[in-house]
């Protein structure tokens, strides 16, 4: 099946879930400059952080989201727009299940939007799926 006849409306993309660990978040503070002790230091992130540890970056999580769906629709380099709306903090280690389905098909505009989410294993949602959206165009 090519990544067109995926995108069609109500089409879901099958769940990924990723574990983020201490390295992850190492990584991607090298890559991003973002050394935000929430991220890293676990006695401070015990007093300062929402869940008394260390919290993955929230961009970190989206970036995770968006090689999911690159990977869906056929290419990175498909991926037009994003809209996310970041709802809970994600402790380091957590089990994240990321995920979507098209809720728009513009064959005019040769692009299509896909409502994206990504939960906690208790069903917190990390990237709210009411109101997170990619736009990707069509092959």
């Amino acid at each position: 099946m090519s990544a067109d006849q995926k995108l069609v409306t109500g089409a879901a993309m099958r769940r990924h879930e990723q574990r983020i660990e201490q390295l992850d978040l190492i990584r991607y503070a090298g890559a991003s400059g973002d050394f935000n002790r929430l991220h890293w230091d676990s006695g401070y992130a015990a007093t300062a952080s929402p869940t008394s540890g260390v919290i993955v970056h929230g961009m970190l999580n989206i970036a995770v989201l968006l090689r999911v769906v690159g990977d869906w629709v056929g290419g990175d380099d498909r991926i037009v727009s994003t809209s996310v709306s970041l709802r809970a903090p994600c402790p380091v280690g957590a089990l994240v299940s990321f995920g979507g389905h098209v809720v728009e098909v513009d064959e005019q505009a040769r692009t299509a939007v896909l409502a994206v989410s990504a939960e906690l294993p208790d069903g917190a949602p990390v990237v709210d799926g009411k109101r997170s959206r990619v736009t990707v165009r069509l092959g």
